[in-house]
């Protein structure tokens, strides 16, 4: 790993491998935090503001695993030559200028090709809707740590522990799944926890930054914000046709079974699906399965999802609560139900 990181170091010093973080849906600069939805306005900056920087500073935010690099107009600064890639910049470094490079050793970042609405793997050259799911792709390419239990594989050691941590490590550490992330209260369940959340609104993560309201959900706070700060809802543009949609998931849906050949398709009446797991929730309206059966009132149901929202009907406790009648209701869409019908005049999100 201390190999790894010398070599990224010296490729940044030396070329026009721009690092970046991405903490959301534009490219950060890594070293004044300024934020750039365009990516030649990025590499403009890059270029300007930055021909002198503490070459330390691009790995402040990743703990150990890869730095991303911009590699879109990859060049020597010591020559100004253009390199193709990074193993091509390694060699010319190497070479041509007699910097110490170990090249058999991982050169300690991901590549990046990017230009405005166009997201193509610089190893690959597959398409992608959006920044970050081609950033999760590319990680792809470097996998180096792999589940004994499991199989699956890791870019850094970090993420591997994490996949322990949730997922194939020790009853204790699954159980930290159901972990409160604001009072590290440890909770026997999901539901459990969500309850908790419920009730303890400081331990709500997701929050309003007008007015300071805490949400449990992403989808709550933008519904508030849409409703009573009058912030108009975000929309996602397809980079391929421009159909604009009002959801990212939806934008991400069309992308993959309009505009690349990764899809499953239905035998029945050959709609084209994302996932295997997404076609198989399908395909049971043509083939009439019914497999989830209720064990209180034997009731079948053709999913496991439909199953549960109908459990909800055998529920002793009622979680929605009415504060005006004191009603109260099993599932969230009868309470909202009730609120509109009832109490049009209160906002109910």
């Amino acid at each position: 790993m201390l190999i790894a990181r010398q070599n990224a170091k010296t490729i940044i010093e030396y070329t026009t491998a721009y690092p970046f973080k991405l903490p959301e849906s534009s490219m950060v600069c890594v070293y004044c935090c300024d934020s750039f939805p365009d990516p030649a306005n990025f590499r403009e900056h890059m270029s300007l503001e930055h021909q002198d920087f503490k070459v330390r500073m691009a790995f402040v935010h990743v703990a150990e695993a890869a730095v991303k690099v911009d590699c879109t107009d990859l060049k020597c600064r010591i020559c100004l030559e253009s390199l193709l890639n990074l193993e091509q910049a390694a060699e010319h470094l190497t070479k041509k200028h007699n910097k110490n490079l170990n090249s058999t050793h991982d050169l300690g970042m991901h590549p990046f090709k990017i230009y405005k609405d166009r997201y193509s793997c610089a190893i690959c050259t597959e398409k992608f809707s959006t920044l970050a799911l081609l950033s999760k792709h590319t990680h792809t390419h470097f996998v180096q740590y792999t589940c004994d239990a499991c199989g699956k594989s890791y870019a850094s050691l970090t993420s591997l522990q994490c996949h322990l941590r949730y997922n194939c490590g020790t009853e204790s550490d699954k159980n930290n799944k159901n972990r409160c992330r604001k009072c590290r209260k440890n909770f026997t369940s999901t539901k459990e926890r969500m309850n908790h959340l419920e009730k303890s609104i400081r331990c709500r993560q997701h929050v309003c930054n007008i007015c300071g309201d805490r949400f449990t959900t992403w989808n709550m706070k933008q519904n508030h914000l849409k409703e009573v700060h009058n912030v108009p809802q975000k929309t996602y543009n397809c980079p391929e046709c421009h159909t604009v949609f009002s959801k990212r998931d939806t934008l991400r849906l069309h992308f993959k079974t309009t505009h690349t050949s990764d899809y499953v398709e239905c035998s029945y009446c050959a709609r084209k699906f994302d996932t295997d797991r997404n076609l198989k929730k399908h395909i049971v309206i043509h083939t009439g399965e019914r497999n989830f059966i209720c064990q209180v009132c034997s009731k079948a149901f053709p999913r496991k999802s439909t199953l549960g929202q109908h459990m909800w009907i055998h529920s002793e406790v009622k979680k929605h609560e009415c504060k005006i009648c004191d009603k109260t209701f099993n599932q969230r869409v009868s309470w909202r139900t009730h609120m509109k019908a009832r109490h049009p005049e209160m906002r109910v999100f």
